[in-house]
């Protein structure tokens, strides 16, 4: 920690981003410099080329991070998602009853938590069936906020749902500054699209060029100066690489689709390699059947999106679940009709044995 005093004495760094922390840090917790997610395509996002990144959401440390008491910061947060929560009509959110993980901010400060269902200390022992969940990536899209707080709810009365070798893992408001506002954006505060900010290989070469020739700088889809600016796709990032989940399930609205990114199926590919992808492709339409037959689409991906730089690139399974519309009237509806396809994903073994892993890597 006194490292990071001397930063901000000497101004490299604002004490708000170095300090804020929640009171499940521990005195032994320490931060750490990582220079980048991928060097030669990625520029992080401070000035001095850097990322300031918490061990516990970056996953460098070998302790586990543990949730306490509420600090005032997010029990005000809580306070902001139960107005929300009274604003659509949705019952009680019961935030502060839940043990949330927080160790950056968003653009204006709000806090990006997470939640986690499982045994986190086993991950370092075992491979894990490991789900990241996340939702409110674009903040206007209203339904995919309630749906991750549904699930939480029900691995919260539910736990024995999961087996000892599952973790789950949901952020479930990924860019709540567009969220809260009065009329809720797509964007993040600094008008950012933080699904199309991503450090993808191809960010540098075609995410601006694509905007403006295919989308004719839409705002709502700007991919931003460069890749991995905002602190809301830092978020994510950070929380895939510590946890390294075996599948990833991004909840958005309104497209009706149930989508795919991730291992391709290829003649080239090694034979357990080839299964994999398989596997993971027949997911996709298991879902679809868990949800009533809902429709499966092969929507491109963008630069900058997360099925590109986690489904493609790093090549995870990533599931994109559409819900039909951001009518908050209709989140029961969608509940009942989607929690069964996203509990079967949960529950579906995507782990790959250690030698696939390591030819896949």
């Amino acid at each position: 920690m006194k490292k990071v005093f001397i930063l901000c004495l000497l101004g490299i760094f604002s004490c708000s981003q170095l300090c804020e922390r929640s009171s499940h840090h521990s005195n032994r917790d320490k931060f750490t410099v990582i220079e980048s997610y991928d060097s030669k395509t990625f520029e992080p996002e401070t000035e001095a080329s850097t990322t300031l990144v918490s061990e516990q959401e970056s996953g460098v440390s070998s302790e586990t991070v543990k949730a306490q008491e509420l600090t005032p910061k997010l029990k005000k947060y809580c306070g902001d998602i139960e107005q929300s929560f009274k604003k659509y009509k949705w019952g009680k959110s019961s935030c502060e009853d839940f043990s949330w993980l927080h160790v950056r901010n968003s653009v204006l400060g709000k806090p990006l938590i997470w939640i986690v269902f499982g045994n986190e200390t086993l991950i370092e022992k075992q491979p894990m069936n490991t789900t990241i969940v996340m939702c409110g990536v674009h903040g206007d899209e209203i339904t995919p906020v309630k749906f991750c707080f549904d699930l939480i709810h029900d691995l919260q009365k539910n736990p024995g749902q999961l087996a000892e070798n599952e973790l789950l893992v949901v952020a479930p408001i990924v860019n709540p500054d567009s969220f809260f506002i009065q009329k809720p954006t797509r964007t993040n505060a600094r008008g950012v699209d933080v699904n199309r900010n991503f450090p993808t290989k191809d960010w540098n070469a075609n995410a601006i060029k694509e905007w403006k020739k295919r989308h004719a700088s839409d705002k709502r889809r700007n991919p931003g100066k460069r890749a991995g600016s905002e602190p809301e796709v830092t978020f994510q990032v950070n929380l895939i690489k510590r946890y390294t989940p075996s599948k990833i399930v991004s909840v958005h609205s309104p497209l009706t689709i149930i989508d795919y990114d991730g291992p391709s199926i290829r003649s080239d590919k090694a034979k357990d390699l080839e299964h994999h992808a398989i596997e993971a492709n027949e997911l996709l339409y298991m879902m679809s059947e868990k949800a009533k037959g809902y429709k499966v689409s092969n929507y491109p991906h963008f630069p900058g999106s997360l099925g590109n730089w986690a489904g493609k690139e790093l090549e995870i399974p990533t599931y994109t679940l559409e819900l039909p519309s951001s009518d908050h009237t209709k989140t029961n509806e969608y509940w009942e009709t989607f929690g069964p396809a996203v509990h079967y994903a949960i529950k579906h073994d995507m782990r790959m044995a250690p030698k696939k892993q390591a030819a896949r890597d």
